[in-house]
Parts: structure tokens; sequence; C-alpha cells
């Protein structure tokens, strides 16, 4: 049996949201865009997943408030007497990993099942148990739902990586272009911080192919700590801000 179920029920669910003055209640728990998934210790009988990408979740019991898009990862262990269901659903989200699709998972009404987004530095030590229940929802392509827009215009940093040491020196930032319809044009504006607070800022940068970059003036010091920002904006449109932290590689 197949656990990912068409969208139908909730897209007429989000369409009554948008056109509505009262809105109704989306019961996702939250909104997941996979880049990768990383079976443990095997793709023949896994036991454990990692889920890589950004995902939203739900704020409250009732209604349809998503807190912002956050990129980490998810990581989850089977339910012991549902392996097979687990293992269905997470080939299902392997299938979608790299593809731009959006899945809803989990209940509003039980958030806490969903456990909680590690970032990329974190190492994968302690795994919920992976929340069954109604399945995973595939949100069709084009919807404009407030969560769904925040989570697809999110930029995903890639170099350094979130958690990364890299050498003193220039360093050039990297992100990963947004998945988003509807913003073609849009730029990317960068930022630097020390630990102490320093910022250096970019100009709007037109996108790259695939990804873009920037090179800015600070050197990354040794032993130092750093985090940097990156925002798509097109005119007075300005999505969601990602962020990752990097560390300059101490002197021996």
């Amino acid at each position: 049996m197949r656990r990912i179920v068409c969208i139908a029920w909730a897209t007429a669910l989000l369409a009554l949201a948008w056109q509505t003055p009262v809105r109704a209640s989306d019961p996702i728990g939250a909104y997941a865009l996979i880049d990768k998934v990383v079976l443990e210790p095997n793709e023949q009988a896994p036991t454990r997943i990692q889920v890589w990408g950004a995902f939203t979740f739900a704020e409250e019991t009732n209604g349809e408030t998503y807190a912002e898009p956050v990129r980490g990862y998810l990581y989850y262990r089977v339910v012991q007497g549902k392996e097979e269901v687990c293992r269905k659903e997470w080939a299902d989200m392997k299938k979608l990993a790299g593809t731009g699709a959006v899945i809803g998972m989990g209940s509003r009404f039980n958030r806490a099942a969903l456990g909680a987004v590690h970032r990329g530095s974190e190492k994968a030590e302690k795994a919920d148990a992976y929340p069954l229940g109604m399945g995973l929802v595939r949100v069709r392509r084009g919807t404009e739902y407030p969560p769904i827009q925040k989570l697809i215009t999110l930029p995903a940093p890639a170099t350094p990586a979130d958690g990364a040491t890299i050498n003193p020196g220039k360093v050039t930032l990297i992100t990963r272009n947004i998945v988003g319809p509807g913003h073609d044009r849009a730029k990317y504006v960068f930022e630097l911080e020390t630990a102490s607070g320093v910022k250096e800022t970019s100009d709007p940068i037109a996108a790259g192919e695939k990804e873009t970059k920037w090179t800015p003036r600070m050197q990354v010091k040794a032993g130092e700590k750093y985090t940097w920002r990156v925002q798509a904006v097109e005119r007075q449109w300005k999505g969601p801000l990602a962020t990752a932290t990097f560390q300059g590689k101490a002197r021996p």
C-alpha cells in the first residue's frame, strides 16, 4: 500500500484558505522540500533515515500558522511492528528528493511527534520515532499558499556549509538558487557577520545558472566564527532568510 497521497482534499482546503476571510484549519504538521535522503545502515533494510532539506512547522494546534522555514535535517527511526510502512514512505521520500516537490507530513494536532530540525553541523545521534498517521501528502506545483511559498523561496547555502571549518583568508559564499516559480528574475543579497557583530552586505547579485556567488572584502581570521546569510529579492519582494555558520581554521 503506497502511503503518499494526492493532495486533492488538501488542495481544496488550501483553496478555501486563500479565498475566504475566515480560513479553514490546515491539519498538516509540517511541509518539507527534500534535498536528499540518507538511509541507515543501508538502503535494503533501513532502520533510520536522515531527511535533508527545508522545513516549515505548524505553530498552533488550531489554525494555519507556520514558522519561518529552516534548513537542516530530520532524523527518524522505524516504528516497531510498522517497519514495512515506514520503509515505503521513506522510499517515496527518496524518489522525491532533489525534484523540487513539496510534501506535507504529520499532524498539526501532534506537532511534537515530528521531532526537531537538526542543523547541518549537528551529528546524527538520537533518532525520533517516525511519525506515522495520515501518510505523506504531495503538494501540487504552483500553489500560492504562503507557507509553501516561503519554503520554496528559501535559498540553500552551499559553501561554506553549515558548521564547516575553512582556511583563513578570502572566502566565496555560494548559494543554490531558489526553486519557487514566479521569481525568475530574483537577485540575491548576501551578508557576512563576525562573532563580534561586524557585518558586510552585498548589493543584489544577479542569479547564476543554478547557484549564485559572492566574495566579500572581509577576510576570514584563524579561529574566529562567522555567520552568513542569503536572501532572494525581486523589486519590492523579499524572500525568507537562509543562515549558515562556519569557522576559520585555527593555526597550528
